[in-house]
């Protein structure tokens, strides 16, 4: 890393841009690669013997998998890294808005492992959401070791980001337009230059490794016909709905949990793995098929193939359903990702299915309807249009789709926006509290002028006591500030003085301007225009120093909230 470094210094600063764009894009490659492999051989490994011994076989051992599953994953999560839990996508959103795209290294790690464990053991997550987030986080990782910080930090992180996305799924496109629209939610990020870059690196490694086979493949060949397009609206609306459905249930089930629930932290994903094997073991005795568990793609393409009857696939709709909802819920290491496009197919093939008991449909049509389905309930989830119009095509290598999609996303969009105030991800940060209004960046000033002061002051205040030369001196000397608060012996604020004019006793030379913690940047900016030596002291209700706000403050954060983006 240190030769890294090396190279990368004496360069331009355009050049150190794109050679660390280069990087990211092969490393998000690399670990998407290797969080893929793992995954796999740890599925084939488990499942596949148990799968040829029958239902009772499967039954009985799934229970004991999905147990050690759960209990292995909760343990790891709870002890090592809380952070870890979920897809990733909403921790990376806050890590890129709040910590300058800072990830800590014990995340990523315990995010391969409780995610390799989860999804490959079993449990009824995707590994896409977990891809970003660990090719983000490495991109990150790297980053910091080669000195990208702060709004190159950002950079890096949406780098990584899109080359894992863009890996996992052999979308190049598609892993650009996530993260504009989802991470950034700027189509016109002046970063996307260097994400395309990342995409682009990402994807061509992939070929060199994997060759460029689509992830999904269709068996028929299809074409423009108006009369399918009939059918693409109630389709997208049907799954639009079982995507909201499952957001709903998914988010409300997990706040009570979190709120209610008695059972431990460490053991709760035991309680996921349960509902899990209960589902997965009764729509394996229905039909004889595994997709309720892990990523379920082998059943996916099945029912592309339009070779699942509907019983089958009705049962499978309703189980990975129930199995996704519980593991997300209870705290399971995985993504949303691969289950919404599972839901959205088996939904979609469910519809033209019915209709088929009707109307003769082409086995082209059905195909069509339950891609469109995969796009819309994707679509209503995420709520990224653009995303969902792509990742599918790109999935499929069939132009064909485009039509089709766009009409779908639209229906999609619609019902999505009506039903749920936020996307999944979205959701999932405010439930947990976290506000990221005061880092994003501005789009309007008033939006500017609405700020709070208490997300961009400097904390703590370093405050002169009037009576303590020597900690006085201490502060002075392990400080550059050229003006402080000064305190009584109770921490009341006196006023302030500059380096300069520092003395004990204290004879107030400028009477301070307070700001409350609740002010906003229009009020801060309106004192800062009168506020002697430039200082403006938070204070609390009592009148204490708690931080300052000083010119060079409104500077920085103006140009990290412009260029955020």
């Amino acid at each position: 890393m240190r030769r890294v470094r090396n190279l990368l210094f004496p360069m331009t600063r355009r050049a150190r841009e794109i050679g660390l764009t280069v990087i990211c894009g092969i490393a998000g490659c690399f670990a998407a690669l290797a969080f893929d492999d793992v995954i796999q051989f740890l599925h084939r490994l488990i499942w596949l013997p148990l799968e040829r011994g029958g239902p009772w076989m499967f039954a009985l051992g799934g229970l004991g998998v999905l147990l050690a599953v759960g209990l292995v994953t909760g343990w790891m999560l709870s002890v090592w890294a809380p952070e870890a839990a979920g897809s990733g996508i909403p921790q990376l959103k806050v890590a890129y808005w709040r910590d300058m795209g800072r990830i800590g290294g014990r995340g990523v790690w315990v995010k391969f492992l409780a995610g390799t464990l989860s999804i490959g053991g079993g449990m009824s997550l995707g590994r896409e959401g977990p891809t970003v987030y660990l090719a983000s986080g490495l991109a990150s990782l790297i980053g910091q070791r080669l000195g990208a910080i702060n709004l190159q930090g950002r950079a890096v992180a949406a780098c990584g980001a899109a080359a894992g996305l863009a890996a996992a799924f052999n979308t190049p496109i598609a892993g650009v337009t996530f993260v504009l629209e989802e991470i950034l939610e700027n189509l016109n990020s002046r970063l996307l230059g260097r994400i395309l870059l990342a995409s682009f690196v990402s994807v061509f490694v992939l070929y060199l490794a994997r060759g460029e086979k689509a992830v999904l493949a269709l068996p028929n060949s299809l074409h423009f016909d108006w009369k399918a397009y009939l059918l693409v609206p109630p389709v997208a609306a049907f799954a639009a709905l079982a995507g909201v459905a499952f957001q709903n249930a998914t988010l409300g089930w997990r706040q009570r949990i979190r709120k209610h629930s008695k059972i431990p932290l460490p053991f709760r994903p035991v309680a996921g793995a349960l509902i899990t094997w209960a589902a997965a073991s009764l729509a394996f005795a229905a039909t004889g098929r595994s997709g309720v568990l892990g990523l379920g793609y082998e059943d996916l393409n099945a029912c592309l193939a339009g070779s699942l009857g509907l019983a089958t696939v009705a049962a499978l709709l309703l189980g990975k359903w129930i199995a996704t909802t519980a593991s997300y819920a209870w705290g399971g290491c995985g993504g949303i990702f691969a289950p919404t496009l599972f839901l959205g197919a088996f939904a979609g093939a469910l519809l033209a299915g019915v209709t088929h008991l009707f109307f003769d449909l082409p086995p082209a049509t059905a195909s069509l309807l339950a891609v469109t389905g995969m796009s819309a309930c994707l679509g209503a989830v995420v709520r990224a249009p653009a995303t969902s119009i792509l990742i599918v095509f790109e999935m499929t290598h069939d132009f064909a789709l485009v039509l089709p999609l766009m009409l779908g996303a639209l229906v999609s969009q619609f019902i999505s926006r009506q039903l749920c105030r936020e996307n999944f991800y979205a959701q999932v940060i405010e439930d947990d509290g976290v506000e990221l209004g005061a880092h994003r960046a501005i789009e309007t000033f008033s939006d500017w002028k609405t700020r709070k002061i208490a997300a961009l002051a400097t904390f703590p205040a370093f405050s002169l006591p009037n009576d303590d030369s020597t900690k006085a001196a201490e502060i002075l000397g392990s400080t550059r500030y050229s003006a402080f608060p000064v305190v009584d012996a109770e921490g009341r604020l006196l006023g302030i003085a500059s380096r300069e004019n520092w003395s004990i006793p204290f004879e107030p030379s400028h009477e301070a301007q307070t700001l409350a913690l609740d002010a906003t940047l229009e009020e801060a900016e309106r004192k800062l225009v009168d506020a002697p030596l430039g200082l403006l002291v938070v204070t609390d209700s009592a009148g204490r120093p708690l931080g300052v706000f000083t010119l060079h403050d409104l500077l920085r954060c103006q140009l990290a909230l412009m260029d955020a983006q």
